[in-house]
């Protein structure tokens, strides 16, 4: 069983209930996640956590499990003169807005009137339960980080994922000049004027 903290390939093919492909690895490629991290949906998760390297399973996953249930506040009314080309909002095709991060936020255009366009925020899978033709091709190697330049200096360096205790250059340098840090603080204290320490 591969269980979590696993970094795993995984070739599969997406569907829905009534067959229809929505997403496979020969479509967009293999499946590369580490297990129980969320970073994909939490039913395909669970299931290649219970696998074996090599091992084929079909997978039910419910839309709880998938990309939640269908969210009828998630169809919003927006004021055509907030939409850029307005005009050419194309009803039933899902057109990219952008949040406060930059980030993409697809919508289905639903209708438009005179005043507004009625949009769909809802994933175009949720409410649906899904089915997943699965097969772990391969257990990868721990991925690895660069820890940022800090303002100590130059301390970048690969990492497990795992967070690392840092020490700052700083006391590599005191080091370097013979001191210790007490001898800054002896030093520091000694220049206070009389009244600091009251």
């Amino acid at each position: 069983m591969i269980g979590p903290n696993v970094n795993v390939r995984v070739e599969f093919v997406g569907k829905l209930e009534d067959g229809t492909v929505f997403d496979s690895s020969e479509m967009n490629g293999p499946l590369e996640f580490m297990t129980d991290c969320r970073q994909v949906i939490r039913g395909l998760d669970r299931a290649v956590q219970d696998m074996e390297v090599g091992e084929t399973r079909t997978v039910i996953i419910p839309a709880e499990d998938a990309y939640g249930p269908y969210d009828e506040r998630n169809i919003q009314q927006r004021e055509l003169r907030y939409i850029p080309n307005a005009e050419e909002l194309p009803v039933g095709q899902v057109i990219n807005f952008f949040g406060p991060a930059g980030q993409k936020v697809p919508a289905k255009v639903l209708r438009v009137d005179d005043t507004y366009a009625y949009l769909d925020f809802n994933h175009r899978l949720a409410g649906k339960d899904l089915v997943y033709e699965l097969t772990v091709t391969e257990i990868l190697p721990r991925k690895t980080r660069r820890t940022p330049i800090s303002s100590y200096g130059g301390m970048a360096r690969t990492a497990d994922t795992r967070p690392v205790r840092e020490q700052p250059v700083f006391n590599n340098l005191l080091e370097n000049l013979g001191l210790s840090s007490s001898d800054v603080m002896r030093k520091g204290e000694e220049e206070l004027p009389a009244d600091a320490s009251e």
